[in-house]
């Protein structure tokens, strides 16, 4: 039998599990397709832009894990514009690329809405790695320009304003807030007037998860002297100045905004059923449509539980479907029956500054502080060790196979 050629685009969560479901199979030729040749470890982008991890601790690199299963798996780094379902073909900035099965993982983006002047403009998203660093960077350069202008006193209030209280805008908060609270006390007393402020439309953070973990990172978020203004809509963005929806407005030197996502672009150039966010509507099995060998997984998919209901953004989430999606490509090379996704959360876990978080775990095990901290730091680190440890078979693969280069000395 024709060895059948699976194309995955994306290289976030679920393309991540979906390449190494499908590679420990060897039963396809499989091409990971991404604009990037890394793996973002969106989860730990706090930590980024706080400075208390850096960039290496963020990406896994994509071309040593594809060449880590051998021959059988090839990275290609390409922008897939579109997808031709008649000729079967996924076409990319460089070049076409054929498939027998095709799944697409491409992830979403920050939600700015178009209704809301200035917002894009104005404020910085952190759900790529270029974001990210891009905003750390100018942070810091904006920082550094109020205390040479001011003598080394920050005399005048240096404000941070973060829109969204969902699961970024919380963390990205708690970090910001405690890494300003160790700049001030590193910097004694010159660097006294750094305000954060998270602006959330609901009247409690995390709106939607469960009240132990609303209750700490409140709790946390308030010790750590974050501003929450709550029942408050972005209604437009001027360069310095946010304007909210009860006629009050707030200056601010730099913006981070939070406040949900739409699926990829790639979404835009598909047409089939999609939802308010453009993800795809996806059947039991995750397929697209009426095209029995095309699936969807992760942000770019409409995800449900077994009993129906939506299931967040979550790189939890996005990590299940990628496996239930490869499996039943699996499953349907052999002529095997597939399975329904049964996706579920299984807990979640708050980061909330510092060695402090807030997890709640299967509905029974929840824990806050050092100890929440050193869990979530044990689960993130783990995920990254196993990756990276996979990714150095690809780099003594490489080391073989790549001509040596000789000096003549």
């Amino acid at each position: 039998m024709k060895r059948q050629r699976v194309i995955i685009v994306g290289g976030g969560y679920a393309g991540v599990k979906a390449l190494q479901t499908l590679a420990s199979s060897n039963l396809c030729d499989i091409v990971l397709i991404d604009q990037h040749p890394y793996h973002y470890l969106q989860t730990e982008a706090y930590e980024l832009i706080a400075n208390e991890c850096s960039m290496t601790r963020v990406t896994i690199d994509l071309v040593a894990l594809c060449l880590s299963y051998g021959e059988h798996v090839t990275f290609i780094k390409d922008t897939v514009r579109e997808i031709d379902f008649e000729n079967k073909c996924a076409s990319g900035q460089n070049s076409c690329h054929p498939y027998d099965y095709l799944l697409l993982c491409s992830g979403s983006r920050t939600a700015y809405n178009s209704a809301t002047p200035g917002l894009s403009e104005h404020s910085h998203g952190v759900k790529t790695l270029p974001s990210a660093l891009s905003f750390k960077h100018q942070f810091e350069q904006r920082l550094y320009a109020r205390m040479e202008s001011e003598g080394g006193w920050c005399s005048e209030p240096f404000n941070v304003v973060i829109g969204g209280g969902g699961l970024s805008g919380v963390e990205i908060a708690a970090e910001m807030a405690n890494y300003i609270r160790i700049f001030h006390k590193d910097n004694t007393l010159t660097c006294d007037n750094i305000h954060i402020f998270l602006i959330i439309p609901h009247q409690s953070v995390l709106e939607g998860m469960e009240p132990y973990l609303i209750k700490k990172a409140t709790q946390r978020l308030t010790q750590l002297g974050v501003k929450i203004i709550n029942h408050s809509r972005i209604t437009s963005v001027e360069e310095h100045t946010v304007m909210l929806n009860n006629d009050k407005s707030l200056c601010f030197d730099f913006m981070i905004f939070t406040g949900g996502i739409v699926a990829s672009t790639l979404t835009s150039t598909i047409n089939v059923s999609k939802n308010k966010k453009s993800q795809l509507i996806v059947d039991e099995y995750l397929r697209v449509g009426m095209y029995d060998k095309v699936f969807a997984a992760g942000d770019i998919a409409e995800l449900r539980e077994f009993d129906g209901e939506l299931l967040p953004p979550t790189a939890q989430s996005a990590e299940q479907s990628g496996i239930f999606a490869a499996e039943n490509i699996l499953a349907s090379i052999e002529n095997r029956e597939m399975r329904r996704a049964k996706i579920r959360m299984e807990g979640m876990m708050v980061a909330l500054g510092g060695n402090y978080a807030a997890i709640s775990l299967f509905g029974v095990i929840r824990i806050s502080g050092l100890l929440g901290y050193w869990v979530k730091r044990i689960i993130m680190r783990g995920y990254r060790y196993l990756l990276h440890r996979q990714c150095t078979k690809g780099m003594e693969y490489l080391s073989k196979t790549k001509p040596q280069c000789h000096t003549g000395f």
